[in-house]
């Protein structure tokens, strides 16, 4: 008798082992969005000069739509600690062009998590680079 129940034990986990497999088989193959052109971030001058020459990180969660768009709201996951910053990072998301996600060659509308590290180049005032001009001379 116990025989008997051992191997209807094995024989029903061989059957759900199958089943299980098969499944696995059948499950579609995803590939995540990619991000095609990240828009710039605007920083106000006040702001690129407080962060000038630094690294930024900030984690972000966004929803991209079969069309490779931004749908819905922006999250913030990790802030860089000021709400500003953060603002100008989701601003930018939002602008962004992406290829969406796709399942068996479908495409499908997918949230993703993306990690950021925004490197805030030293502000120099447009009076600084065009410098190159001749001066005016009166003898002419």
């Amino acid at each position: 008798m116990k025989k008997v129940g051992f191997i209807m034990a094995f024989t029903l986990l061989l059957i759900m082992g199958m089943s299980f497999s098969a499944l696995a088989k059948d499950k579609a193959q995803m590939t995540p969005p990619q991000i095609i052109t990240l828009a710039a971030i605007s920083l106000p001058l006040e702001m690129k000069e407080k962060y000038a020459e630094q690294t930024v990180p900030v984690k972000i969660k966004a929803t991209v739509s079969e069309l490779g768009t931004v749908d819905g709201d922006v999250q913030i996951i990790t802030s860089s600690g000021d709400a500003a910053f953060d603002n100008a990072v989701i601003e930018s998301i939002k602008k962004s062009m992406f290829s969406p996600a796709y399942s068996d060659n479908t495409a499908v509308s997918c949230s993703i998590v993306l990690p950021l590290h925004v490197k805030v180049e030293k502000n120099i005032p447009e009076e600084q680079v065009g410098n190159e001009t001749p001066p005016i001379s009166d003898n002419q």
